[in-house]
C-alpha cells in the first residue's frame, strides 16, 4: 500500500476526536475558557468537569471530595519500597514507580465498566500527591504527613511538602497552577496514554504511559531550567545582552511551543500569579530579571514564553524544591491523562497508524557459512 503523506512528528495531523479540549481559538475545557478556570474555580472543580464532563454541584462537589479523602492513603508498602531506591534516582522516578505500586493494590485495577475506571481514577488523583510526598522524604527526611479533609486539595500538597499550613494566596496559587496544568488536547503524554487505552491495557498502564513521556526533557511541564537561566542572568540589565549572546539556533528552556505561535494562554495566567508572588516574597528583583528575559527573547526570535517559564517562577515562590517540580505537574497533568484514557476506552478504537519504510528492499539471504 503506497503512503502519499508523511508529516514529521504527526506536527498538525488530526488524529483523533475529543470532547475533552481545544486549543484553537484559546484553550478550553470541555467548553470552558482557561481563564475563567484559573480565575474562579478551583482544582477539584475543574478535575471533575474533566472527569464528568460538567462542573459539579455543591453537594457533587463535597462528595467527590469526601470520597478523594478516604482514597489519599497509601498502602504500607509504599514506605518499604521507596526505602529500597537508590540514592540516585529521582522523585520523579520514585513517583513512576509508586503508581505502578498502586495498580497492584488497587482491589479494582483491572475493571474495566465506567463507574470501576472513573473510581480507579479517583485514587490516582488522590495517592499521588502522596507519592510526591513520600519521594521528596527520602530528600527530605521530613516525618511522614497525612492528608487533610478540613483543608482543600492545593493546601493539602502545600502541607505535605513543606509541612506548614499555607496562606490564602500560596493555596491559590498553586490551585491556578494545577488548572492551567491539567490538560492540552493531544500532548505527547497524553496521547501516549491514549494508544495504550486504545489497547484496553487499563488505566494504570495509560497513566504509567503518560508518566513516562513527560519525563523527557523535551516533553515540558517542570523544566528546572528557566530557574539555572534567571539565575545565570542575575540582573534585569543583562538579559538582553545575555540572549544576544546565544548562538541563532539555541533552544532556550521556558521558550516556543509546538501549537502557541503568538502566546500560550498558560503563561499569560501564571505571569500575573508570579508578579503576586515575587511581591510578597520579596523577590520582585528576580521576577524583573524573568521579564526582562522574556521581552529579550521575544524581540530576538518572537518565541513565546510557554507554560514552563512562569510554572518554575510559581513553585519557586511557593518554596518548592526543582525536584519537585515535575511531580508536582504529574499530579495536575494526571487529570488530563485519566480523562483522554477513559474518553478512548469508550471510543473503542484501537490506534494504529501506519510508517514509511525508508530501508534497504529485495535482499537476498547469505547462508551464515558464506558470510565472511
Amino acid at each position: 500500500m503506497a503512503i502519499e503523506l508523511y508529516h514529521p512528528g504527526l506536527r498538525g495531523i488530526v488524529v483523533g476526536e475529543t470532547e475533552i479540549s481545544r486549543l484553537d481559538g484559546g484553550l478550553q475545557y470541555r467548553g470552558y475558557p482557561i481563564q475563567q478556570l484559573a480565575r474562579e474555580a478551583s482544582f477539584l472543580e475543574v478535575a471533575y468537569l474533566l472527569f464528568y464532563e460538567d462542573l459539579p454541584s455543591p453537594v457533587e462537589l463535597a462528595d467527590f471530595y469526601s470520597i478523594l479523602a478516604e482514597d489519599a492513603v497509601l498502602p504500607p508498602e509504599t514506605g518499604w519500597l521507596f526505602e529500597q531506591l537508590p540514592l540516585h534516582v529521582s522523585p520523579v522516578e520514585a513517583v513512576r514507580t509508586g503508581v505502578s505500586l498502586l495498580a497492584h493494590f488497587d482491589p479494582a485495577a483491572q475493571d474495566e465498566g465506567e463507574a470501576a475506571v472513573e473510581a480507579q481514577a479517583r485514587r490516582v488523583l488522590a495517592r499521588l500527591p502522596l507519592l510526591v510526598a513520600a519521594a521528596d522524604r527520602l530528600r527530605s527526611g521530613r516525618p511522614a504527613g497525612r492528608f487533610d479533609p478540613e483543608m482543600g486539595f492545593g493546601a493539602n500538597i502545600l502541607h505535605l511538602l513543606t509541612g506548614r499550613r499555607p496562606c490564602v494566596l500560596d493555596e491559590r496559587a498553586l490551585e491556578t497552577a494545577l488548572i492551567v496544568s491539567a490538560e492540552q488536547e493531544f500532548n505527547p503524554s497524553t496521547y501516549a496514554a491514549r494508544v495504550v487505552a486504545s489497547t484496553r491495557a487499563g488505566l494504570y498502564a495509560s497513566v504509567l504511559a503518560g508518566l513516562g513521556t513527560v519525563i523527557g526533557p523535551d516533553h515540558g511541564g517542570g523544566n528546572d531550567g528557566v530557574l539555572r537561566i534567571v539565575h545565570e542572568v542575575g540582573d534585569a540589565e543583562r538579559a538582553r545582552e545575555w540572549v544576544e549572546s546565544l548562538p541563532e539556533d539555541a533552544s532556550v528552556p521556558g521558550f516556543g511551543h509546538p501549537v502557541y505561535r503568538d502566546a500560550d494562554p498558560r503563561a499569560v495566567i501564571l505571569s500575573e500569579v508570579c508578579l503576586e508572588l515575587a511581591d510578597a516574597r520579596g523577590e520582585v528583583e528576580l521576577e524583573r530579571t524573568a521579564r526582562a528575559i522574556e521581552v529579550a527573547i521575544h524581540e530576538r526570535w518572537k518565541r513565546p514564553a510557554n507554560l514552563d517559564w512562569p510554572l518554575a517562577r510559581v513553585f519557586h515562590y511557593l518554596g518548592l524544591p526543582p525536584e519537585l517540580h515535575l511531580p508536582l505537574f504529574i499530579c495536575a497533568r494526571s487529570v488530563g491523562w485519566c480523562a483522554h484514557a477513559i474518553e478512548q476506552m469508550q471510543d473503542g478504537q484501537l490506534i494504529r497508524p501506519r510508517a514509511r519504510y525508508r530501508g534497504a528492499e529485495d535482499l537476498t539471504y547469505v547462508p551464515l557459512h558464506e558470510r565472511a
